[in-house]
């Protein structure tokens, strides 16, 4: 319903190019900067709702020229001259141009139709959202801060285990450590042992191999011998499309939770995740599930099933990151969260960093998401 009256008058997009503190390394390779898309949605009220797209050609399909393509044409088309305030009726119309949008240019917008509407009202993202998800029979949350981990690069174990003790002296008690090399399984093993070694036995440690480990027999035998350093979970250890083998894993090593990754890019595949038993906790990011509404779809799947979440990032800069910090907030599910772009990123168009506290989280005041673009970063 379109309460206010009011319409989408505009879209207005900005590809940027954001550089990283140090570069970031994975099992698909070095990045030395963010390629991301701002999005601008602007209503005939004066209402203003931010958004942001960062794709990933190997998780979301996508490149960031695509995503403006497809955001200056059919997303704009989609959502312009609609009424401004009905959130599920763009949603559909968001949704209707999945043909020629792929889903982190899909979640640019649905974020900033959220924000705008959150605005619009004059109160935060996360409590709109936590409203609409009650008044859909969801729980009310209530959290008031988060926790969040910080990611390692790929790299020399003992490069990686002085990376890992150096945010632990920065307060945090979680670490991701990226791992996933497809020939020689066993320095992923050395990895996670030489940082559990240097971090010590009460510290978190995650392990995302994102895809990286070739056969699930590999993954079993990977998974196995770093059971003795405790992970708490090992995130996507085969491609996303071998749900048989990531529950094979799952069933051969019960000790080492698995968490599904990659292979979530929607509610129906979590679904199915969950009828094979192929993982324990499952990885919810805004971009590659193409928003915050399909989020909240995936989130009552996770429910159902008793299983847990974690909100991810496909690394975002402050827009993108407060919409999941957001989504965090007001989804029962969420027991890990991993918005870590603003203190990955040298530059960054907003300021969502000043909200970091070591590794806990407070979301920024202000209605909407509770920042915009800063100088010089400001759309003209």
């Amino acid at each position: 319903m379109n309460a206010t009256g009011a319409t989408i008058t505009s879209v207005t997009v900005v590809p940027m190019r954001l550089r990283f503190h140090e570069p970031f390394a994975v099992t698909s390779g070095v990045r030395t900067h963010l390629e991301t898309v701002l999005v601008r949605l602007t209503s005939s009220d004066g209402t203003v709702g931010w958004g942001e797209a960062s794709p990933d050609e190997g998780v979301t399909g996508e490149s960031p020229t695509a995503c403006v393509e497809a955001l200056d044409g059919v997303l704009a088309e989609a959502v312009v001259g609609r009424g401004a305030d009905d959130v599920d009726a763009l949603g559909s119309s968001i949704d209707d141009a999945a043909g020629g949008a792929g889903p982190a240019a899909r979640a640019a917008v649905d974020i900033a139709v959220h924000d705008a509407a959150a605005r619009r009202r004059g109160v935060p993202l996360w409590r709109f959202l936590e409203d609409r998800i009650v008044a859909g029979g969801g729980t009310r949350v209530g959290r008031d801060h988060l926790q969040v981990s910080r990611v390692v690069s790929m790299d020399d174990p003992e490069v990686m285990a002085a990376r890992a003790a150096t945010h632990v002296r920065a307060g945090f008690s979680t670490v991701k450590l990226k791992v996933g090399d497809p020939e020689d399984w066993r320095r992923d093993v050395e990895r996670v042992a030489v940082v559990r070694a240097a971090v010590g036995p009460d510290v978190g440690i995650k392990v995302d191999v994102n895809q990286g480990w070739r056969t699930a027999e590999m993954a079993v035998a990977a998974v196995a011998a770093m059971a003795e350093s405790r992970p708490l979970f090992v995130e996507q250890p085969v491609d996303r499309r071998d749900l048989a083998g990531l529950a094979e894993i799952r069933r051969q090593v019960p000790q080492v939770p698995i968490m599904a990754d990659e292979a979530v890019g929607s509610a129906e595949d979590l679904g199915r995740i969950v009828a094979l038993g192929a993982a324990d906790i499952v990885n919810l990011k805004v971009m590659r599930l193409g928003g915050l509404r399909a989020a909240i779809a995936a989130d009552a799947v996770a429910v159902a099933a008793g299983m847990r979440s974690q909100i991810g990032t496909m690394i975002e800069s402050s827009i993108g990151s407060a919409a999941g910090l957001h989504l965090a907030t007001a989804l029962a599910s969420v027991a890990f969260v991993e918005m870590g772009g603003p203190l990955m990123l040298a530059e960054d168009p907003g300021d969502l960093a000043r909200c970091y506290r070591g590794e806990t989280v407070t979301l920024p005041d202000g209605p909407g998401l509770g920042v915009t673009p800063r100088p010089p970063f400001r759309f003209s």
